[in-house]
């Protein structure tokens, strides 16, 4: 049934709903998206928490390819006929991903229907490109997770061509969602610069996408997915088993250090994308700073610190590097000589990875 206006909450209530939801699932990008401009921050949020959303289904362990397709396509077809999926699809949904979820997921999940209604009062212009976008992501989801091997088996990539689809359905898609959403909202942001923006989309979610893989490699495999190539595994003498196993480390390192070069190249494409940015749309540029410096930032540790990599803790920058990033970040946005010089600074041995 699609949804009447007259049925939709006050628009109030859903935007105050949706900005408390954000810092729940990710302290990170609530601080950037926050900062945006109306009308982009109320798209960029309710954009974030359908991918979240769907993000919790693609990261619940143990769950069937057919679930996840149950559980996903209802609404990836609700979003494409501005509808409600439903109270039984939403209880089943619960049901199945209540022992799955983290406490903040599961939160999110309980409003899916209310970030729908929000993402209806947006602008038609950026429903579209938001619908676009998580339909691609969302059935790219159950492809994947068919493709990677049999249910009730430990997920695995074949090769590094094979990562990179999985990468482009996580996050390529986003790149492409919010390249969409500045064309659409930013005035600064004309026909050909949108298309050089799209040139380097895709790479700069795979970049970030492939940190987030090297940082928890071993989170993954405990949870049912091996997201490192076996080709790669295999080349240094590994199974996937011994990315938990001790005494391997040594090779774990090289097996990883492909995955870092490629996104090392990504996230180089990525600093293209911002630098494009038009110095009028301070707010954009800043939201992107912060993801990618962050993301080069954490390369760089485990370039510089490859103990850290393959360590017991996850790979992480610390809370002052990360306050230090924010502050260099705001003081030279506008500054494109200087932004430059606080971006090579931290990507240095990012070069010299891809001189080897």
């Amino acid at each position: 049934m699609a949804i009447s206006h007259d049925k939709a909450e006050d628009p109030a209530a859903l935007w105050d709903v949706c900005y408390g939801l954000l810092p729940e699932v990710s302290r990170t990008f609530a601080l950037s998206i926050l900062g945006l401009r109306e009308p982009l921050k109320a798209a960029v949020c309710v954009g974030y928490l359908i991918c979240r959303i769907l993000d919790t289904v693609e990261d619940a362990p143990g769950l069937a390819t057919a679930r996840r397709g149950e559980i996903l396509f209802p609404i990836l077809e609700a979003m494409e006929n501005r509808e409600l999926p439903g109270e039984p699809w939403h209880a089943r949904a619960l049901e199945i991903l209540e022992p799955r979820s983290s406490a903040a997921d599961f939160r999110l999940m309980g409003h899916a229907s209310l970030v729908l209604r929000a993402l209806y009062a947006c602008p038609e212009t950026d429903v579209l490109a938001i619908v676009r976008w998580a339909a691609e992501m969302g059935r790219g989801m159950v492809e994947t997770s068919g493709a990677m091997g049999a249910d009730g088996e430990l997920k695995t990539l074949p090769d590094m061509a094979a990562l990179d689809r999985y990468c482009y359905y996580i996050a390529g898609t986003v790149g492409y969602m919010l390249t969409d959403l500045f064309f659409v909202e930013s005035p600064h942001v004309d026909v050909p610069l949108f298309y050089r923006l799209q040139r380097d989309a895709e790479a700069f979610g795979l970049g970030l996408q492939k940190v987030n893989i090297v940082k928890d490699f071993r989170g993954d495999y405990r949870r049912g997915w091996c997201f490192l190539p076996l080709d790669l595994l295999r080349r240094e003498g590994l199974a996937p088993e011994d990315l938990a196993a001790e005494g391997r480390e040594e090779a774990v390192g090289r097996a990883l250090r492909p995955v870092i070069r490629t996104a090392a190249g990504h996230l180089l494409r990525g600093w293209r994308y911002l630098e494009a940015m038009p110095l009028e749309e301070r707010e954009i540029r800043l939201f992107l700073a912060y993801s990618l410096f962050f993301a080069v930032a954490t390369l760089s540790v485990a370039l510089r610190h490859p103990d850290r990599l393959v360590g017991k803790n996850p790979l992480k920058i610390s809370r002052p590097w990360v306050a230090a990033i924010m502050a260099s970040c705001r003081r030279h946005v506008d500054r494109p000589d200087a932004f430059r010089r606080v971006f090579e600074r931290i990507a240095k041995p990012l070069h010299g990875l891809l001189d080897e």
